[in-house]
């Protein structure tokens, strides 16, 4: 998954999104590793959750997608004096590598806000897709109009809509569309819970995935950590290795951590290795794991799983992987997350600027997350820090820490990405 001029393509080339949580607009481009920087509260998880929105809306639908964040009101942008946006828009750019044909670029776009007649249901307001630049399906944009742009529109309006997507339908009929369709659907997005990390694995039918390649991936919050890890020593081992040597690098006396399958119980778990002060390797119960040890494991697992090494999983984005850890170590988890982005598109959010300690920790890498009153703005380090980084004046943690780490944004009104969508 490469450009011709050898550097890596990542799955999402261009993320724009208008009025979701605290994000009235951005517009920004990650790369194959995207660090989310800035203080918290800023906004860095609802960027993740805006992709993931719309990851759910075609897993499910888009009604459902709003009903487990807790209903459109609580989704939706507020200004200064509190009063909430109309709708919301989410609009990726993806780029879509093929084996035996060229490569693809795809535009999908959905915008869900209120009702035009006072409706308290939400309602899907606009879907849009395009393939390589043009409206795919016998020329239709498979966008839906609403009233106030009928006027405007050269056909009659689409009826409103809640629940249809069009993009599930038509990846059914199309080649094109279904290889979006199922890449969207393939992100993952992990919030990694301890209690679940150390839980015994007793989920039915768990012990054969279906596909015998990869097993069962890990959970979003971190379930069949066990099942993943005995898969990974079984038929990668030279993985399984990797992931030991970072636990050995980062955590005390550490040597690894095994799953275990216990076939006649349909179970599984977890086992901790580490060295004595005599130089022998013992083994560790479950339930007395770190949770930063647990936690790493699960970090480690999430960009190493066999679905991510046979490109089956195009981004992976995980929450604070660096909870737990000590500052000191966070070097070589930054490296972990460079080693990962070769195999997928990986997206971070951090609280931590020690994470930034490390020699391959590049400004490229960083978007910048800060609220400035009226709203998230997001976007790379500004001209005045790169600056004190290019001078040497500041180091990229230093940068964080100081409060000098300030997004640059696209010059132009608070909707410039809703505006710019179709460039």
């Amino acid at each position: 998954m490469t450009s011709t001029d050898g550097q890596t393509l990542p799955f999402l080339t261009r993320v724009q999104v208008t009025n979701y949580r605290s994000i009235a607009s951005c517009d920004v481009r990650p790369g194959p590793l995207t660090v989310l920087a800035g203080p918290n509260a800023a906004g860095k998880s609802n960027f993740l959750d805006a992709i993931r929105f719309l990851r759910d809306a075609l897993n499910s639908s888009p009604a459902q997608a709003l009903e487990s964040r807790g209903g459109l009101q609580e989704v939706l942008h507020r200004d200064a004096s509190g009063r909430p946006a109309d709708h919301f828009r989410i609009c990726l750019h993806a780029h879509l590598p093929q084996t035996k044909r060229p490569a693809l670029d795809a535009l999908y776009l959905l915008e869900v806000g209120t009702h035009p007649e006072g409706d308290p249901r939400p309602v899907l307001r606009r879907e849009k897709l395009l393939i390589n630049g043009k409206p795919l399906i016998n020329g239709m944009q498979h966008e839906v109009q609403f009233p106030h742009e009928s006027a405007q529109a050269q056909e009659p309006p689409a009826a409103w809509r809640d629940d249809t997507l069009h993009l599930p339908k038509h990846a059914r009929e199309n080649t094109e569309a279904w290889a979006l369709y199922a890449r969207l659907r393939a992100m993952r997005f992990y919030e990694l819970l301890t209690p679940v990390l150390r839980a015994v694995d007793d989920t039915p039918g768990s012990m054969t995935g279906k596909n015998t390649k990869t097993g069962r991936p890990l959970g979003e919050q971190g379930e069949h950590l066990p099942r993943v890890l005995a898969t990974l020593a079984e038929r990668y081992p030279w993985i399984k290795e990797t992931i030991d040597g970072y636990l050995a690098t980062m955590i005390d006396n550490a040597a690894g951590l095994d799953g275990f399958n216990v076939p006649e119980a349909d179970l599984a778990y977890v086992t901790g290795r580490f060295v004595s002060e005599g130089g022998h390797v013992a083994k560790v119960d479950r339930r007395s794991l770190s949770e930063g040890t647990l936690r790493l494991a699960g970090v480690l697992t999430a960009l190493f799983q066999p679905h991510v090494l046979l490109g089956e999983f195009p981004l992976i984005g995980i929450e604070e992987p660096e909870i737990s850890l000590h500052p000191p170590m966070l070097g070589a988890l930054y490296d972990a997350l460079v080693a990962a982005a070769r195999n997928t598109q990986v997206m971070v959010t951090p609280q931590s600027a020690d994470l930034l300690d490390n020699a391959a920790a590049d400004p490229a890498h960083l978007l910048v997350v800060q609220d400035d009153g009226r709203g998230t703005q997001i976007g790379p380090i500004d001209a005045a820090g790169r600056q004190l980084l290019d001078d040497g004046v500041l180091t990229l943690p230093e940068l964080l820490r100081s409060g000098e780490m300030r997004p640059a944004t696209t010059p132009g009104t608070p909707g410039g990405a809703a505006q710019a969508e179709e460039r």
